[in-house]
């Protein structure tokens, strides 16, 4: 009973530090390069935060009368004296002490939470590693815009594939490289180094020609293997939520609604006719 006395009060203790990695990931998808050197490393800081809760909260707990080694006694006599009224001890203290765990596994994600938050819109910038994709992460969750620029690796008669479309996901590898980027309304052009100034070319969009009431959505994601360059760039203009948007999105819905159903353009530019009821219900065999 002893090693399960002793394993099962370990995990209650790293309780608070395991939570605290639980709540800095929520908000911050990149918190595990700020820490990641090693598992020996997570441990140890998993163990910092939970001693650092642990002392706050016995520390307030004592100021009210409640005294540790009183709580603890019986279950430390559980194994040598098992009588009926230790089990009633050791009862009354389960609850407790599954309470003061809640509380602190509640009060190391909130820790980890604001951490975050802290690193992602800067006042804790210090603690990650590789800074600059903060700037970016904070600037697209405020409502901005980013377009992209990316240079591919794909070259063929001195001309280079790139892309260029609305971020829609980063993601970097633990040595700050890109491990891929998506995109959203992408399109596509080249860049050609003939001339003595490298010039691009027109964009292209990579679904023209399709109807766009019928694109739901469209990513395209770009391995980071495959990129040479990478250029983000932020718009001062933000993503905003009006009543006259919604007012002009509602009414261009029912002007779609309200159109005919007989005939659909198709991406060629011909028309195609819906089939209608049939012009002669006269049941066919009788006489005129």
């Amino acid at each position: 009973m002893s090693v399960i006395w002793t394993t099962v009060a370990i995990i209650a203790f790293l309780f608070p530090g395991v939570f605290f990695f639980i709540g800095l990931s929520t908000y911050e998808r990149l918190s595990r390069e700020i820490i990641r050197s090693g598992v020996i490393s997570e441990i140890a800081l998993a163990t910092a935060v939970a001693v650092i809760l642990h002392v706050v909260c016995l520390s307030l707990l004592s100021a009210t009368g409640f005294r540790l080694s009183q709580f603890v006694m019986p279950f430390a006599q559980y194994d040598a004296h098992i009588r009926p009224e230790q089990v009633v001890l050791v009862s009354q203290r389960l609850m407790p002490a599954a309470l003061y765990l809640l509380a602190t596994a509640a009060l190391g994600f909130g820790l980890g939470a604001i951490t975050s938050r802290g690193i992602v819109s800067g006042w804790l910038r210090f603690l990650a590693r590789h800074k600059w994709i903060y700037d970016v992460v904070d600037r697209d969750r405020q409502g901005g815009i980013v377009t992209v620029f990316v240079m591919t690796t794909t070259i063929e008669d001195g001309k280079a594939l790139m892309y260029r479309g609305r971020l829609h996901d980063v993601f970097l590898r633990p040595d700050g490289k890109i491990a891929y980027v998506t995109l959203k309304n992408c399109s596509r052009y080249f860049m050609s180094f003939a001339g003595a100034v490298p010039e691009t070319g027109d964009p292209v969009d990579l679904f023209a020609g399709q109807n766009p009431l019928r694109r739901i959505w469209d990513y395209l994601l770009i391995d980071g293997d495959n990129i040479a360059n990478i250029l983000f760039d932020p718009s001062s203009e933000t993503i905003q939520a009006t009543a006259p948007g919604f007012k002009a999105l509602e009414q261009a819905l029912q002007d779609i609604r309200q159109r005919p159903r007989t005939g659909a353009q198709v991406p060629d530019g011909s028309s195609v006719r819906c089939p209608g009821p049939p012009t002669n219900t006269r049941p066919t065999g009788l006489p005129e």
